[in-house]
């Protein structure tokens, strides 16, 4: 949730912000406005009406005449009335605000998409020469690694399952990654995977992304990423200063219904409706948003020098930056058997616009502040799988497994 109060204060800064991640909000932002005047009368009203309520109060002790008690029970009645028409008025703003995305950090690229990103750096680029690559899912189904029929059959497009080494592939990826981020001192957690709709609102999910989730009975949602349940662990909390940061690992199923992805990444590994994913969330100062940024982006690519995978980094334009992002660095895994960059994590900068829907703040010098959120994958696993089959298959068509990855498997080639 933005800042309703600075928004009142500078709503052509907001209205420019907005715009630059192609969203139209001046309608809407000039009915936040106006609402909020009201909201702030409303509340100088209800404040005299109390003062007066209190100073009958005090005369009825010494004078209980009934007049004096039918002003105090008409003053009490004005006064509940108008602190219910604030209320109304506070989750009219709430309401609308819900819809005004987080505005991006000013040095973000101004842009429409992604044809305005910047790659920022480029690493490994020398172990780009792969001459024996193809697409992975040529592989997988040469192989019988996936039962793409079965996966049709049981739960429809867009799912996958494993069988053979690729179960046990699968099982090494994930375990060395919970394994790196447990030895950076980052607590591993074990989540669930149905969460509510506050939990979704709080990240920034919904009201935005209603579509591509997985709406269960009673309000209830699968997770479309670990994101929401993880940053929710510190929900209505204030902290103490000396915990921060505080930093989350987990290993999860997600779920999405890719609702505006249709006809993209058919086959493969790239976009299913139900993938895993290892999730890094941090909580943090304020005042320390470049060194909390820039820790979790090297946490997520040193697994990538590891796997000695090639990749780029990218900083998100405008345009291309989400709903509850203020910064976003996208990392793309090279893909020779596709000859392209993919994303396998995007690593954001909420600010505090995730902490203030959470009401999740820190105590400064006697003043209490909201947090700052970051969110991170570290990786996708099925993205990495699919990087890992382009990257390492050999002149005989096998795919070489990863020098880090063989003290977690039985095998060396697959």
């Amino acid at each position: 949730m933005i800042n309703i109060k600075d928004l009142v204060e500078r709503p052509n800064w907001y209205i420019k912000k907005f715009s630059d991640k192609n969203y139209n909000l001046v309608k809407e932002v000039k009915e936040v406005i106006g609402i909020y005047l009201e909201y702030q009368k409303g509340l100088t009203v209800e404040q005299d009406l109390r003062t007066k309520l209190n100073k009958i109060s005090e005369k009825i002790k010494s004078d209980s005449s009934d007049s004096l008690r039918e002003e105090a029970t008409l003053i009490s009645k004005a006064a509940k009335e108008q602190t219910s028409e604030n209320e109304n008025f506070k989750n009219e703003i709430e309401e609308i605000a819900s819809h005004f995305p987080n505005p991006t950090a000013d040095e973000i690229n101004v842009g429409v998409g992604k044809t305005d990103n910047i790659v920022i750096s480029t690493h490994l680029d020398e172990l780009k020469e792969q001459t024996n690559a193809i697409p992975h899912w040529d592989f997988l189904e040469k192989n019988n690694l996936i039962l793409s029929k079965e996966a049709g059959y049981i739960s429809g497009s867009r799912h996958v399952i494993y069988s053979g080494k690729m179960v046990d592939l699968v099982r090494a990826v994930e375990q060395f990654m919970l394994d790196s981020h447990k030895a950076e001192g980052i607590e591993l957690i074990e989540p669930p995977v149905i969460v509510n709709k506050k939990a979704l609102f709080n990240t920034g999910q919904l009201p935005k992304f209603e579509e591509d989730l997985y709406k269960l009975d009673n309000n209830q949602y699968l997770i479309p990423t670990a994101e929401v349940p993880l940053t929710n662990l510190v929900t209505d909390r204030i902290l103490n200063s000396e915990e921060l940061p505080i930093r989350f690992a987990a290993l999860t199923n997600c779920f999405r219904q890719e609702a505006g992805s249709a006809g993209k990444d058919t086959r493969g590994l790239i976009r299913l409706h139900q993938f895993r994913k290892v999730e890094l969330v941090t909580i943090g100062h304020p005042f320390n948003e470049e060194v909390d940024f820039n820790n979790m982006l090297k946490q997520t690519c040193s697994l990538l020098e590891s796997l000695k995978l090639p990749y780029r980094i990218i900083s998100l334009s405008t345009g291309d930056t989400s709903f509850a992002a203020k910064k976003t660095y996208d990392v793309e895994v090279w893909m020779p058997g596709t000859g392209n960059y993919r994303e396998v994590s995007s690593v954001s900068s909420a600010g505090d616009f995730q902490a203030r829907r959470m009401n999740t703040r820190i105590k400064i010098d006697d003043k209490k502040q909201n947090v700052y959120t970051y969110n991170g994958s570290a990786l996708a696993i099925e993205r990495t799988i699919a990087a890992i089959i382009e990257n390492y298959i050999d002149a005989n068509g096998k795919v070489i497994v990863p020098t880090v990855l063989k003290k977690y498997i039985s095998f060396e080639e697959i």
